[in-house]
């Protein structure tokens, strides 16, 4: 079952691999495989490794943003038939919230797809979360910073009256098909492609494994599915390491 995170999913995560070390502003542009040992080049030098586990958005692999060398043709067509779709979010600061009902709900429209869904008060808190999803929340990335929340608020004071323009303002939103590590949200299998999970979460020369929730074959476009699947690949990297390394031509 999927659960809600009272605060967030990104706190969750941070919480769950707290002792885990991390390099941010780090970015790969090269994971070569063609030697004894891997060489990943960043935007912080180039480290070197005995394995790697990739766990790259489908769209970053599709478009070949990050390279590997040798190339990896059947990886690349997989993460092409599992391309990933938007679902933007904003949350709206709210005033007065005692005058809402807790774990509301509300649909902006039903005679149109370009529109949002809005929880009331999530978890009793004096906020409103909207969704967006589609071409809709692809259109209003591209209009510009704020013109999600500025839809959201013209919805809700649609739907609940004037008064409201007075007490909501914007405190945050997503914008994740313009983020250039994502290129969208969470991953959806082209007809006939969901065999394509399996390709793209194959190991490579014992040396290059993969997670991710489109690797996963039941929880993809999930959190969960996404940490699963990276258990899943530190296993399988443990268990490589007690053979032998075969060489990069397998």
């Amino acid at each position: 079952m999927n659960w809600r995170v009272r605060r967030g999913y990104g706190t969750l995560v941070a919480a769950y691999g707290a002792k885990v070390p991390v390099a941010l502003d780090t970015a790969v542009a090269l994971i070569d495989h063609s030697g004894p040992r891997l060489r990943i080049e960043t935007s912080r030098g180039t480290l070197t490794a005995d394995k790697v586990i990739v766990t790259l958005p489908t769209d970053i692999i599709a478009k070949q943003k990050i390279r590997f060398r040798p190339e990896l043709p059947a990886k690349v067509a997989a993460a092409a038939g599992l391309p990933l779709g938007l679902a933007d979010k904003v949350t709206l600061a709210l005033d007065k919230p005692d005058a809402l009902p807790i774990d509301g709900h509300m649909r902006g429209a039903i005679d149109r797809t370009g529109t949002g869904t809005y929880q009331l008060r999530p978890f009793g808190q004096p906020c409103i979360e909207g969704f967006f999803g589609g071409r809709h929340a692809r259109d209003l990335e591209e209009s510009g910073e704020g013109a999600l929340a500025q839809f959201a608020i013209d919805e809700v004071v649609n739907l609940l009256g004037a008064d409201f323009r007075k007490r909501i303002r914007p405190l945050a939103s997503s914008r994740w098909a313009l983020d250039e590590f994502a290129l969208g949200s969470y991953s959806c299998a082209l007809p006939g492609h969901a065999g394509d999970r399996a390709v793209l979460a194959a190991p490579v020369d014992g040396r290059l494994f993969f997670a991710g929730e489109a690797t996963h074959l039941t929880w993809f476009s999930t959190c969960h599915g996404a940490r699963d699947s990276g258990e899943r690949a530190a296993q399988e990297a443990l268990t490589s390491a007690k053979r032998p390394t075969p060489s990069p031509a397998g």
